[in-house]
């Protein structure tokens, strides 16, 4: 499928240690869970605006337990083993563990837990998982961080994984082919290293792709590292970066919230403008045309909109406006704009939702999109080989279905990505 795959390392170990599959050592998501429902929080794939600048998409005060569905070859579903899943299953967690945010890599996951911890599973060809091995894992593993960190964000792309840090920081560790760690080489690293961010930069959000990373700063610019072959860096050149360099936003434009597609990059700006650049083909730049860009252009949204939260798929778009509304463009042959149609889209469309449905999140995957809903439902539609859409069959579906969750739960965040086959969310228990 075009644009779903990741891409392969050239410089990648051959040699794999045999996957760790691991005990139970957790809770299945079907189980009755202590935990109680304290607000609702936001996918790290789609990052809510907020007054004020670069709210960290983990700053959440909801926590809960994980569940995930689809894609499951690489054990990146973190229940034990590698069978794909067309419902939602539990993560096994480690016994005790709260998770607050999660985020979806081409093959493996990530979890952040409420003590500020960071969880990984799946394939670890490249290191990604941050554990200072190589083995895969078919259950959460802990990451290596330095002594003392706190982590408040993370992200996770192809192959490799992003975290910021409570001192506004980035680390990054796992495929670096292209530069994507951000720490002046190219070499891949199976533990987290430090981002060389400009002198004074504190990062507030990240996000990451097939083979480049995005960060949001204190400021409200925009840093970018990495694969530059269609733009995606945003700073009007084609070359690769090994360190972050800057997007090359219009003079004036703070920057509140950003996302990152397969191969482009999105910006939403406090004077409300949506900005996109990078890879065209598809349209996935919403500006009416199929041209790419290596600097930022203006979103064509419609009249009197206000965007509120972005996410970016393989070759899609999508934005949630303050009515609860979901909008999206770019590439649609498996449904994944929800507009009932296949035909790609240069504009912003709008999804049809359920009656009466109004969407607090929003995230996006490779050639799927899945959504939260105000009363803790999830929605999910476009490509469903895996059982992505996590309603029990494998049909694609060009309007939303809902995703069939344990009885009892309701969801707290999802995560999807541009690299992914598969989809996890936090849940807890529905209020009495």
């Amino acid at each position: 499928m075009t644009g779903l795959s990741d891409r392969r390392s050239t410089s990648a170990r051959s040699a794999r240690s045999r996957p760790r599959v691991g005990r139970a050592v957790g809770v299945s998501a079907s189980v009755a869970i202590t935990m109680t429902l304290t607000g609702w929080a936001l996918a790290p794939g789609a990052i809510a605006a907020r007054p004020g600048i670069g709210t960290p998409t983990a700053a959440v005060t909801a926590a809960g337990t994980a569940v995930a569905w689809g894609d499951n070859h690489t054990g990146q579903l973190g229940d034990g083993t590698v069978i794909d899943r067309t419902t939602p299953v539990g993560v096994i967690l480690p016994l005790g563990t709260k998770v607050t945010a999660v985020a979806t890599g081409g093959k493996h996951s990530l979890a952040l837990t409420s003590a500020g911890t960071v969880l990984a599973w799946g394939s670890n060809s490249h290191g990604q998982l941050g554990d200072g091995s190589m083995a895969d894992s078919h259950v959460p593993v802990p990451v290596s961080l330095p002594h003392g960190t706190v982590i408040t964000a993370l992200a996770a792309g192809g192959g490799h994984s992003l975290a910021v840090t409570a001192a506004g920081q980035v680390l990054a560790w796992g495929d670096n082919e292209y530069g994507q760690l951000g720490n002046g080489s190219t070499r891949d690293s199976d533990v987290p290293v430090r981002v060389r961010l400009p002198r004074g930069a504190r990062v507030v959000a990240v996000h990451a792709s097939y083979n480049y990373s995005i960060a949001l700063t204190a400021g409200g610019h925009v840093l970018t590292w990495g694969y530059n072959g269609s733009g995606q860096l945003g700073n009007g050149y084609h070359t690769a970066s090994d360190v972050p360099t800057r997007v090359r936003l219009p003079k004036g434009t703070t920057v509140r919230a950003i996302a990152t597609g397969g191969f482009d990059g999105l910006a939403l700006t406090t004077a409300g403008h949506l900005l996109a650049w990078g890879d065209n083909r598809y349209g996935q730049l919403g500006v009416g045309t199929r041209g790419s860009s290596d600097v930022p252009l203006r979103v064509k949204l419609p009249a009197g909109t206000k965007v509120v939260a972005i996410a970016g798929g393989s070759q899609h778009t999508l934005a949630l406006t303050s009515s609860g509304r979901v909008l999206a463009w770019g590439w649609n042959v498996y449904g994944q704009l929800g507009d009932g149609t296949t035909r790609d889209r240069h504009v912003p469309v709008r999804v049809r939702l359920p009656a009466g449905v109004s969407v607090t999140a929003v995230s996006a995957g490779g050639g799927f999109s899945v959504a939260l809903t105000s009363t803790g439902r999830i929605l999910a539609w476009g490509h469903n080989q895996f059982g992505q859409l996590g309603d029990g069959r494998t049909a694609s579906s060009r309007l939303p279905v809902t995703v069939r969750l344990p009885a009892g739960l309701v969801g707290l965040a999802l995560a999807a990505g541009p690299t992914t086959r598969h989809s996890l969310a936090v849940v807890a228990p529905s209020a009495p």
